[in-house]
């Protein structure tokens, strides 16, 4: 029975790393089709920006409006720039961090919703995919430890009584 037990220790924990290195594996690939939306929502902020400030349309409003309209579409190129420039500025480690930490929830709304599945071969991938195993086995062995100690009976060993022969 213990060896039973062992083994299907052994495929839980296989199982858990597995799924753990595939999502892992989405991060990079997540974070690039983002930063491919958000650059899309950036040139279309920057367009506006321009139409605002060049445009025969805007001209004709008044100073106030214009000025306010103006603000606003700076403002928001300003904010979206300086999100594009944080993610991909950030280190290998911090990218998730800084992705988690400056991102725009309709931007990843879409960005979910039009996700495709990759599968990235690039080092920052790989990375990921090697912290995430790891990450899920450590999670694993700490949330199965007080079972082992509760279920766990320590091994004992069986000596063997020899005769006094010399």
């Amino acid at each position: 029975m213990d060896w039973f037990i062992q083994k299907l220790d052994m495929l839980i924990g296989a199982g858990l790393a597995a799924a753990a290195g595939m999502g892992a594996s989405q991060t990079q690939a997540f974070i690039d089709q983002y930063l491919q939306r958000l650059g899309g929502h950036l040139d279309e902020a920057k367009l506006n920006l321009d139409r605002i400030e060049t445009g025969v349309r805007y001209q004709t409003m008044s100073k106030t409006v214009k000025q306010e309209l103006e603000a606003d579409a700076t403002l928001r190129v300003d904010e979206l720039q300086s999100a594009y420039n944080a993610i991909t500025d950030a280190g290998l480690l911090s990218r998730p961090f800084t992705f988690y930490r400056e991102s725009d929830d309709r931007i990843i709304s879409g960005t979910l919703n039009d996700f495709v599945p990759a599968l990235p071969l690039d080092t920052n991938a790989l990375v990921y995919v090697c912290v995430g195993i790891v990450l899920a086995l450590v999670a694993y062995e700490i949330l199965k430890l007080p079972i082992t100690l509760v279920f766990g009976q320590p091994r004992r060993r069986k000596f063997r009584k020899r005769g006094a022969a010399a």
